[in-house]
């Protein structure tokens, strides 16, 4: 499994989980705000960006939560760490909490959903999975953008969101659509999460509206939820110093 790893040597982790389709590199900006105020670790998940773990058929948020779980224990198996995960990452934030809760100080939810998908929009999943390699992921890039964005993003930063998609792996790519499609609804787990926990959604996200992230926020007992504005689905990029000042603040008080 790929990581980067920016900021402290030493210290409590914080683990940087990407969206999809997405790497590491999403959090780039984030990092550069950061500087090395905590040690800061980036991962790309299994079937995107540099790691070569084997890709299945379809690629659950439960084994991406125990390949972070795994990556946990290879880099510090005493300490509790904050993990931070957007859209899909947060996906995979919310099953790691769930089955690792112990092993956590704090939780990061960005632009993310605890319900299941409807079963239209796991149905449209599956197809655009399938249909991936013939699509090719320029058509995927195409589909995706226009809804990742506030109005105002610049061109710059669609262009390098863009780029990032075109450089995934096809099969990690479908596997992962595929196990979006499959997760659980996890509206439930909300209220057993007692870790100290930081709810961030952009003004502008319409894929995971304010509203949404609200109401998600108000069932964890111990969550702040937070918006950024100038920011749609990908505050990271969008609005990169706010997000990163408001993660900085959350960690120096759970710290």
């Amino acid at each position: 499994m790929f990581y980067k790893e920016t900021g402290q040597r030493t210290g409590r982790m914080v683990l940087f989980l990407h969206g999809f389709p997405f790497d590491h590199t999403l959090w780039l900006e984030t990092a550069r705000h950061l500087g090395d105020s905590r040690r800061l670790i980036f991962p790309d998940l299994r079937g995107f960006g540099q790691t070569t773990l084997p890709v299945p058929e379809v690629s659950t948020m439960s084994q991406f939560a125990q390949d972070t779980a795994d990556l946990m224990d290879r880099l510090d198996k005493t300490s509790r760490i904050v993990v931070c995960g957007l859209s899909m990452g947060g996906y995979v934030a919310m099953h790691f909490a769930q089955r690792f809760g112990d092993r956590l100080a704090g939780l990061i939810l960005c632009d993310t959903k605890a319900q299941s998908d409807t079963d239209a929009a796991a149905q449209n999943r599956m197809r655009r999975a399938a249909a991936l390699p013939e699509t090719g992921l320029d058509a995927l890039a195409d589909a995706m953008l226009p809804n990742l964005f506030a109005p105002q993003t610049g061109n710059d930063i669609r262009d390098t969101v863009r780029q990032m998609i075109l450089r995934q792996p096809l099969g990690g790519v479908a596997a992962a659509d595929r196990g979006m499609a499959e997760r659980p609804d996890a509206t439930d787990w909300l209220p057993g999460f007692s870790m100290p926990t930081l709810v961030i959604c952009g003004e502008q996200d319409t894929i995971s509206p304010v509203g949404e992230m609200k109401q998600m926020a108000a069932k964890i007992p111990n969550a702040r939820f937070l918006s950024i504005a100038n920011a749609g689905h990908l505050p990271p990029v969008e609005a990169a110093g706010s997000f990163a000042l408001a993660v900085k603040n959350f960690l120096g008080e759970i710290f």
